[in-house]
């Protein structure tokens, strides 16, 4: 069995220390940003003197306070999202108006409480216009922040969408030059890009490990990381990971052969491992993640030869999201990396009513079938209630595969 990262168990304290940092800084008027997305180059926020942090909710517990505004057949994804923001004004509110950790110290929950503790720390939200229902929540959820949208073409594969793209960005760069008072400058984002790379390069190095057979670390384990890679100071997230590249590479080789697993599919935000979880306790080996919480949030790096806008745009706009059309990209990259990583089958996950990666499902699985790849499709929320089903068609999968 793969060993568990004892990196992973520092995350245990990251939560409290992480709003600890962020108090401090806003008492140095460091201004910072909410985040939702890959598209949102954090290049720019770190070039402009800001800190950032990311706002999806992985949990259930956040759900019931946002379907008082959202339809129910809202995907779970952005329903936990908001209603973290929802539930945080409900809980930590005064006559006087919601209460910040920055006032009150004491007012730090833990993150399973059902709302965000950090979204009061929050200058400012940076969204991004991908899917439906997240453009529309972001119209409500300016009731409680400022929120700006960053606009991204939907056929990114022609020269005029890289060029609207790239115009998109240099309106975001003013803005947050405005917010921040620093002009970000090419020499701060060239600063930024290699740092970001940085950060880029030592995934791609833990994921290397990952193609030893068997591999040598969990994949809940990497998740762990991943969902904590936008929440985190890149400072530590990089110390954090140099650790685990240690720790991977220098890990005795295991005996035991199971089914290697690719996860396909709808990003997993924090909070939320119902699915992994199953699929390592079923045993299958978790070997690489196709999603947003997985290989699309390091596999290409921004080229630091280039003029820095052009090559940030460059590199966010080839982001395969579902929101994109046509998407062959995702089902070109799918295949090789089920090449690369001795993929036996591929686990397809999909939230309720997240239609983008629900249709898409399709063409991946034609092309899997075609590579000669099994592929289990699993749609599911954030409740516990399909548990025991899941874990059924998931030991039948990997039984056959086997």
């Amino acid at each position: 069995m793969p060993r568990g990262l004892s990196s992973v168990d520092l995350l245990e304290e990251a939560y409290e220390r992480r709003i600890r940092e962020l108090v401090e800084s806003r008492r140095k008027e460091k201004k910072v940003v909410g985040t939702f997305c890959l598209y949102v180059p954090d290049e720019i926020i770190f070039a402009a003197g800001a800190d950032r942090v990311i706002l999806c909710g992985g949990r259930s517990d956040t759900i019931p306070a946002a379907e008082e505004f959202l339809p129910r057949n809202v995907c779970p994804l952005v329903k936990s999202s908001f209603g973290a923001i929802v539930g945080r004004d409900r809980e930590g509110s005064s006559p006087e108006g919601p209460l910040s950790p920055l006032d009150n110290p004491g007012s730090l929950r833990d993150p399973g409480s059902g709302a965000c503790p950090h979204f009061s720390l929050i200058d400012m939200v940076v969204a991004e216009a991908t899917c439906d229902a997240k453009k529309k929540m972001y119209e409500l959820l300016e009731e409680h922040a400022p929120v700006y949208v960053l606009d991204l073409p939907q056929k990114p594969d022609s020269p005029e969408a890289l060029a609207y793209f790239k115009g998109e960005l240099e309106r975001f760069r003013a803005a947050m030059g405005e917010l921040t008072g620093t002009e970000v400058t090419d020499a701060r984002l060239k600063r930024e890009i290699r740092r970001s790379n940085e950060t880029r390069r030592l995934f791609q190095r833990l994921y290397e490990s990952r193609r030893r057979e068997p591999p040598p670390v969990k994949g809940t384990d990497v998740l762990k990381l991943l969902q904590k890679q936008y929440f985190l100071s890149p400072e530590e997230l990089q110390g954090l990971l140099r650790s685990a590249c240690d720790e991977a590479e220098k890990a005795a080789p295991g005996r035991e052969k199971k089914p290697r697993i690719m996860l396909s599919g709808c990003p997993m935000a924090g909070g939320n491992t119902k699915v992994p979880d199953i699929i390592e306790d079923r045993g299958g080996d978790i070997v690489v993640e196709e999603s947003c919480t997985g290989t699309r949030s390091f596999e290409n790096l921004v080229d630091e030869a280039k003029d820095p806008m052009t090559a940030l745009a460059e590199r966010y706009i080839r982001i395969p999201c579902a929101c994109m059309t046509p998407n062959k990209r995702r089902v070109e990259g799918i295949l090789e990396m089920a090449d690369r990583f001795r993929v036996d089958g591929v686990v397809y996950y999909t939230l309720q009513s997240c239609h983008g990666y629900n249709i898409e499902r399709h063409r991946v699985q034609k092309a899997l079938r075609g590579a000669g790849i099994p592929m289990l499709a699993i749609e599911t929320d954030y409740g516990d209630s399909d548990a025991e089903q899941i874990g059924i068609r998931v030991e039948a999968f990997l039984e056959m595969l086997a």
